[in-house]
């Protein structure tokens, strides 16, 4: 070969060699200044490219969608999330400023994949309580945003809050005075009625209302339209108010006894679709037939796999003869028509449904309580049973009429409560009193020790019991009552998890020491009410019940409906 050739041939190689230089600086321009091909006095631009910079910093995202009472505490809902990162971010909660927990968003949601979450809040002292929540910044490049985003904040009241009070100021009824409250609970919303303006005589001025979407944190409260005067109706006065729903028609009700003078003429029915501000004008449901009524009473069928689901019933006592009368309604309490059955006498009634369809009917009044079940949507009925025949301790000064209250779990287990003269005293004072069954027909009955010591609790009364039932947790049951001692009452709460055999006592009542001489009067003494509100929400325990006060401003009383939240079972 020769010389020429040769040299071609290392020019060639020369060439070629520059080439994959250039080659290599276009695939790997982070190492061009460490290339041959760059050291020459005019190398090309691509020697002097750098890498790109890194994404800058994107702050952390998300939302605090909701906070509602749950499973006796106060939880917070919503998503976070960091584009910065695939992975979970972390969440900061503050209470009132103060930072009281950290948790990581990392639950899944169809609409925002592994970054939602839902978590119970630490339990917070008595007291107003604003709750933020921040989502912590995954740092990408430079410039870094802020540490934390923002989520949204929410407020409650915990412990004691007042839910309604007494609107009106016509001169032939008491105010301000909110007394005798009935609750009913589905899912998170819980829906109370109360009478606003108790009359000396009987009845008031009104129904009030107060209603919660997010298990007993927040309120709103109004009166019930065209049932009274003066809410723009035609009856005088309107009395013992309770509430229900029907599942099925997805519709709530409150019945009121209405008066024109003297007895009452029968009950009418308000009805909402929204459990909230908006009701509809009242329809009668039973009476209005010149005769006189008193003590209703309304339970749906809310057993999706019962053959008689979404019937209503009512049950009320007709004083002529004092029989328990029945009616119901397959529309969602738009229409009611009068049932035939037993007949009982009584003057006080409560149904309850069971998860077959069977209404159990107890009744009685001052400690003296029976019972009888009906089938078939009403159709068919048993003979009446005795469960006690116990009495009643008549309490000076305050009007303290016992009345039976009951609530069925999803195993079908009825309990119910009403208050009765305690055996250890002699009849000298009331105590609880519970009866248990499982089919309506067959009960039994104990005293509920709510003070072991005797000699201590010799003078207290307990007075007014109501019970609910957790639906979705058989053996959950709850009681609030009304306690008497030294002049003074004060409400409290129990809870079992087992069916009612054991009973739990909250070591702090409710609401505390309420003398007599602050609520409104009536012709059988000074008046709290026959029942108070309770019922559950989300596995929670929400209730209602009147307060009295110290009256300022010129007012006669101050008694208002409150709350306590939260409680669990």
């Amino acid at each position: 070969m020769s010389r020429r050739f040769l040299a071609a041939g290392r020019s060639v190689a020369l060439l070629l060699t520059g080439v994959a230089a250039v080659a290599s600086v276009l695939v790997a321009p982070g190492r061009a200044q460490a290339s041959p091909f760059c050291d020459q006095p005019d190398p090309p631009p691509i020697c002097f490219e750098q890498p790109d910079p890194p994404e800058p910093d994107r702050a952390a995202e998300g939302w605090l969608d909701a906070m509602y009472g749950a499973n006796g505490g106060v939880v917070v809902a919503g998503w976070a999330a960091d584009p910065d990162t695939a992975g979970p971010v972390q969440v900061r909660v503050r209470r009132n400023g103060t930072l009281v927990q950290t948790f990581t968003a990392n639950t899944y949601r169809p609409d925002v994949g592994a970054h939602g979450f839902s978590q119970t809040l630490p339990a917070a002292p008595a007291g107003p309580q604003t709750i933020c929540l921040a989502a912590v910044n995954v740092y990408g490049g430079a410039p870094r945003r802020a540490a934390e985003t923002s989520l949204g904040c929410r407020t409650f009241t915990a412990g004691l809050y007042t839910v309604g009070t007494d609107p009106y100021s016509n001169a032939d009824t008491q105010h301000s005075a909110a007394v005798e409250a009935d609750s009913f609970g589905w899912g998170g919303t819980v829906v109370s009625a109360y009478q606003v303006g108790r009359g000396y005589s009987g009845g008031s001025t009104n129904t009030g209302f107060a209603a919660s979407r997010d298990g007993g944190l927040s309120w709103t409260s109004g009166a019930l339209p065209g049932l009274t005067v003066a809410a723009g109706g035609t009856h005088e006065r309107a009395s013992d108010p309770v509430v229900a729903y029907s599942a099925r028609h997805d519709t709530w009700m409150v019945g009121s006894l209405v008066f024109d003078g003297g007895d009452g003429r029968g009950i009418m029915v308000n009805r909402s679709t929204d459990g909230g501000s908006h009701w509809s004008a009242p329809t009668w449901a039973i009476g209005n037939d010149g005769g006189a009524w008193d003590k209703e009473w309304i339970a749906c069928d809310n057993w999706a796999s019962s053959p008689s689901y979404g019937t209503c019933y009512l049950t009320v006592t007709k004083l002529a003869g004092y029989q328990v009368e029945l009616a119901k309604s397959v529309d969602g309490g738009l229409s009611w028509t009068p049932l035939n059955g037993p007949r009982p006498s009584a003057n006080g009634s409560f149904p309850v449904v069971r998860p077959d369809g069977t209404l159990v009917v107890l009744y009685g009044l001052a400690g003296r309580v029976s019972s009888f079940t009906m089938t078939g949507g009403g159709t068919a009925w048993t003979s009446p049973v005795p469960i006690s025949s116990g009495s009643q301790y008549d309490v000076p000064g305050l009007r303290d009429v016992s009345v039976v209250s009951a609530d069925t779990d999803s195993t079908g287990r009825i309990n119910a409560v009403w208050h009765g003269c305690r055996t250890a005293t002699g009849c000298a004072w009331n105590n609880l009193v519970q009866a248990t069954s499982t089919d309506g027909q067959n009960w039994t009955v104990t005293e509920i020790d709510t003070c072991p010591d005797t000699a201590l609790c010799a003078a207290s009364n307990q007075f007014a019991p109501s019970i609910t039932a957790d639906p979705l947790n058989p053996g959950r049951f709850a009681i609030v009552y009304n306690d008497l001692w030294n002049g003074a009452v004060s409400v409290k709460y129990l809870s079992s998890t087992d069916g009612g055999r054991t009973w739990k006592k909250r070591t702090t009542p409710l609401a505390d020491a309420m003398p007599l001489t602050l609520m409104p009067d009536t012709n059988q003494g000074r008046m709290l009410g026959e029942y108070l509100g309770i019922a559950p929400a989300n596995g929670s325990v929400v209730t209602t019940f009147p307060v009295a006060a110290a009256p300022a401003n010129g007012q006669a009383f101050a008694q208002t409906m409150s709350t306590y939240t939260p409680l669990g079972f």
